[in-house]
């Protein structure tokens, strides 16, 4: 006999309702274990016991269904709408719907809201990507008619008050115009000029970004969904419909339902698995120290670290390697998925392989630091990189660093610092680390190149390097790097002793 299971699941898994539903089916009086009515949440075994619902025998699971779906603007995301001109489920082509008894949309888009939307007939698989406690990241392209002013965006990311309580941005940004044009060509133009950005939502509640902007003055003129979690909508033109491969399934929502695994592969992580630590943000220019001093910091204080620069520096090799333009950002984001980033035995993020191969030793060449600034610098390719660097975050206790952590990736770290030091301090140390003279012509030119970088990094469009408002400052001249470590030791365990 098989271990007893929730009734709601048994109905779930066989494509039924969701959860949620199911309940209101038993509730209602409408489900039968054994010819009796059913009770909400008692346990059954669908391998002995006869379970009908309104009058129908319970013929076991069927075979599931993954879907996405581009929604066009004026179709409803529901089964079933007596009101509704249109449905997602008309969409979905004759012999799908023949095969399956039962598919429904995962979650929902707006009558007028267009873009990527998940279909399936699995409610298990459904319920690992809405539950809140996942946070399943879902990013929007967002059409208004004029410009956001300076207020209106920082009330946006400030959090908005609606009925359910603060609605939050995880993110929001003026969409480049390659992403214009990849979206216009799978949506089609509008019929007048937009002023379009990308908004990123892990809560979900009703027509909720269309209220925040009408909150601070801005009326949506088109609303597309483009990605969730990992999943982003790409080609899929309008109306069309595709089945998800098994490894597209399995980054949405893991096959333990722990949240989603987004971005190149990460291994496991070592230390806890529960929120148990802080979440540290530490940036700073190029060779400020960040890896050696959080790396450090993180050794003493049992925590996972990770230098965020190395995804940027492996896929800038990967480019060279395979020889994709650097300016080529949708070639670019096509490599991503090729990187597969894992900890070495101490927990540092920090071994990168492509295809199997480790190639981390490859990464710290002079090839590669001459075009990484240029690949990090494409907002493609920092929003394909995003969602990973998020989700290692997720079970806190870690420090990391990079350029814009505690000002993009991670704006709500619980600590944030940012590592000081001057351009020649800088490249005393990348020459000592190549096995060069401190202060020899090599030197003179690291500096330049720091300095050329540090221009780059800091005036670019996308994520320009800055200090996070609030961050503490290190500063690294005139220290050794035992006592910057110390230093950040400090002042996180200061932090973790406060009051949360």
């Amino acid at each position: 006999m098989v271990e007893a299971i929730r009734i709601q699941k048994v109905l779930a898994d066989a494509g039924i309702a969701s959860r949620r539903g199911a309940d209101a089916l038993v509730g209602a009086g409408r489900v039968s274990v054994n010819g009796r009515p059913a009770l909400v949440g008692e346990r059954v075994d669908p391998t002995t016991d006869e379970i009908a619902v309104d009058g129908q025998l319970l013929g076991g699971r069927s075979a599931p269904v993954y879907l996405a779906l581009h929604k066009p603007a004026g179709v409803t995301s529901t089964v079933s709408d007596r009101h509704a001109e249109s449905t997602v489920i008309e969409l979905l082509p004759p012999e799908i719907r023949a095969r399956h008894a039962r598919i429904y949309p995962v979650g929902r888009l707006d009558r007028e809201s267009e873009g990527l939307i998940l279909m399936t007939n699995d409610g298990a698989w459904a319920q690992r990507l809405l539950h809140p406690s996942h946070e399943v990241e879902r990013e929007y392209a967002i059409g208004v008619a004029r410009p956001l002013d300076h207020d209106q965006a920082e009330a946006l990311m400030g959090g908005v008050d609606l009925e359910e309580g603060r609605a939050r941005l995880f993110g929001l940004r003026p969409a480049t115009a390659t992403e214009t044009r990849r979206l216009e060509s799978v949506a089609g133009r509008s019929s007048r000029e937009l002023n379009w950005y990308r908004a990123v939502l892990t809560q979900g509640w009703k027509r909720q970004l269309r209220r925040m902007f009408a909150a601070v003055g801005i009326s949506v003129d088109r609303l597309v969904r483009v990605r969730i979690g990992s999943l982003r909508l790409d080609d899929l033109v309008t109306g069309a419909v595709r089945p998800l491969t098994a490894a597209e399934r399995g980054r949405l929502a893991g096959p333990d339902g722990a949240g989603p695994a987004v971005g190149p592969a990460v291994g496991p992580a070592r230390g806890p698995s529960p929120r148990s630590g802080l979440v540290v943000s530490l940036d700073g220019p190029a060779s400020s120290g960040k890896s050696t001093v959080g790396a450090g910091a993180a050794q003493r204080l049992g925590y996972r670290f990770c230098d965020t620069g190395v995804l940027y520096r492996a896929l800038a090799w990967l480019a060279l390697d395979q020889r994709v333009d650097p300016g080529d950002a949708a070639g670019l984001v096509a490599l991503v998925p090729r990187l597969e980033l894992r900890p070495d035995d101490s927990g540092w993020l920090k071994d990168v392989s492509v295809a199997g191969q480790d190639v981390t030793e490859r990464l710290e060449s002079p090839a590669v630091d001459a075009v990484v600034s240029r690949v990090s610098a494409h907002a493609d390719v920092r929003a394909a990189l995003m969602p990973v660097q998020r989700t290692l975050a997720r079970d806190g206790r870690i420090i990391m660093a990079g350029r814009d952590i505690g000002t993009v990736i991670l704006p709500e770290a619980d600590l944030k610092l940012f590592i000081e030091a001057s351009a020649a301090e800088r490249a005393k140390r990348r020459a000592v680390q190549r096995g060069l003279p401190a202060d020899g012509p090599d030197a003179a030119r690291i500096r330049t190149e720091m300095e050329e970088r540090d221009r780059l990094d800091s005036t670019r469009d996308v994520a320009p390097l800055r200090v996070p408002d609030g961050a503490t400052v290190i500063h690294g001249d005139g220290q050794t790097v035992e006592q910057t470590i110390a230093e950040v030791v400090s002042v996180i365990r200061r932090r973790e002793a406060a009051p949360r």
